[in-house]
This record gives structure tokens, sequence and C-alpha cells, in this order.
């Protein structure tokens, strides 16, 4: 009984904040014509740009984290894990080192890296310094360090080269974890907010959605009609991959 009203309060305090944005906005018309006027406007906030163009960025900031922060951090557990890599122990620690330091520690350097090679002001620039984590690779290598080698090396003396059998047997094996790590950096990368203002410096057809509701302000009616706006493409990811995600975070952290 008790641990059911532990379960009982979690979920309200979770669904607490959604629960009272929905209320709120169910009873306030002007955000709902908000919403048609910003929809339907070639210019938005005093940008150049429609929101369109915001989604297209924010889109594409989130698919571009996702799948290179998923993909790095499966080669890179791979490679730990299957490969005589000298102090691989210590490289592992390196990498999770990295997620105890604040954000904010990180992006003056960060931005110099990015001005120095010319990536100011540039998708490329907003995407490529998000997909190091930490987190991928842990999850990751967990997995992996539960394969057999015996597997690995049963193909490999078949002919198998590594990355054939990373394609054709752990990838397969860990489509669960994929998905459920995708979804989580997907989450990410649309929620980035500091990092895509200072990289686009001159360009103002970069701003993405979560920008635009900062610039409106979160209590006009524009940033709550933008706040809508901008919950719908992570939410429906979440929806869509909820039955992975306990399943492939168990098995990849058990």
């Amino acid at each position: 009984m008790f641990d059911h009203l532990i379960l009982i309060v979690g979920c309200i305090v979770m669904v607490g904040p959604v629960a009272t944005l929905g209320a709120s906005l169910l009873s306030a018309g002007d955000v709902w014509a908000e919403l048609r006027l910003l929809v339907t406007a070639e210019r938005v906030l005093g940008y150049d740009v429609g929101l369109g163009r915001m989604f297209a960025n924010s889109l594409l900031l989130a698919l571009g984290v996702a799948g290179l922060a998923t993909g790095l951090s499966l080669l890179a557990a791979f490679a730990l894990v299957f490969f005589p890599v000298p102090g691989r122990e210590w490289i592992f620690g390196a990498m999770l080192l990295a997620m105890f330091f604040p954000i904010e520690t990180r992006i003056l350097p960060s931005f110099a890296i990015v001005h120095r090679l010319g990536l100011l002001n540039s998708h490329a620039g907003m995407v490529l310094p998000v997909v190091a984590s930490g987190f991928g690779v842990l999850v990751f290598r967990q997995f992996l360090q539960q394969v057999p080698k015996t597997l690995i090396e049963a193909a490999r003396l078949d002919g198998a080269r590594p990355l054939r059998c990373l394609w054709d047997i752990l990838l397969p094996m860990s489509v669960s974890m994929v998905a459920a790590l995708f979804a989580i950096f997907f989450v990410l990368g649309w929620n980035q907010y500091v990092w895509p203002m200072m990289l686009s410096t001159t360009r103002q057809d970069l701003v993405t959605v979560v920008g635009g509701v900062a610039r409106a302000g979160p209590g006009t009616v524009q940033g709550q009609a933008l706040a809508v706006l901008a919950m719908v493409p992570p939410g429906v990811v979440l929806l869509a991959s909820q039955r992975w995600l306990m399943r492939g975070l168990t098995s990849g952290l058990h």
C-alpha cells in the first residue's frame, strides 16, 4: 500500500505541470487564435522567417543530434568492448567525466572551436558540438559487455570483419536500446536553447521553435502558443517509442 502511495504521489508531481498548462490553455481562447496567426504568418516575432522554417531548424537539429549521438555512442562502445584499445578503461572514464560538468562550462570552449572551424551560422555547427554523449556510450557498453565473446569470435572465424559483426549481429540485438536512446537524444536536441542562439550570430533563419518561445516570453500569448507547438514533436516521439524506452534502457543498464 505504501509503495502504491509513493507511485501515485510521484505521478501527480510529474503530470502536474502538464495538466496545469493544459487547463490554462483550454480556458484561454486567445492562445488558439494566436496559434492560427502563427501558422499562417510569413514572419513571426520580428524574424525574417515563418513558423515552418523554425520547425524545420528544430527538426534538423533534433534528428541530427539523435542520429549522430546514437550512432557514435554505439561505435564508441563497440570499440571499447571488442577491441584491445590501450587504456580503454581510462578513456571510458574520461567520457563519463564529461557528464558531470555543467553545460555552461562547455559553451565558450565549444564556441571557440566552432568559430575556428568556420561553422558559425550553420546547421553543422548547431548539431556537431551536441552529439558527444557519455550516457549513450555507458548504456551501449553495458549491453555489449553482456554479449558472449564466443559469438563474435565465431563470426570472425567465419571471415566476418568487425563492422560486419556490428551490423549483422550486434545491431539487431540492440534495436530496442537504439530506439530508446534515439528518442532521448531527439528530445535533447529539440530542447536546445542556449547553443543555437549563440551560434546564429548573424543569421535569423537559424532560429528554432524553442528560441522563439524564449524571445516571445513564456508569459505572453505568443509564447504560450509557441510552447504548445514546441511540445508536439517530442511528445509524439516519446509516445511512439514508449514501449522501447524501458525495455532498451533496462537491458542496457542491467
